[in-house]
């Protein structure tokens, strides 16, 4: 049995084993298809220690990007204030 997520009703469903319709054996991650007893479709769930570190360091240096390009638009607005 495994627990998911489904991202269309985004519920927690129940499923078992015999709906998973495949695995795809990565270097970083496995790969599930399930068949989602919620909404009919199929999902793909990715797991795996190496999916995870390399999703925290996308996240991180996506949060780095933002927090820059942020501390660079109130530099300048501030800067088109001073010229007013």
């Amino acid at each position: 049995m495994l627990l998911i997520t489904c991202p269309v009703t985004r519920t927690d469903e129940l499923v078992a084993d015999r709906r998973i319709r495949s695995v795809a054996n990565h270097p970083t991650h496995l790969a599930l298809s399930v068949e989602c007893p919620a909404c009919g479709s199929v999902h793909v769930y990715r797991t795996g220690r190496r999916w995870e570190e390399a999703r925290r360091r996308v996240a991180e240096a996506g949060t780095r990007a933002a927090t820059s390009a942020a501390t660079a638009a109130s530099a300048h607005a501030a800067q088109e204030l001073s010229r007013a």
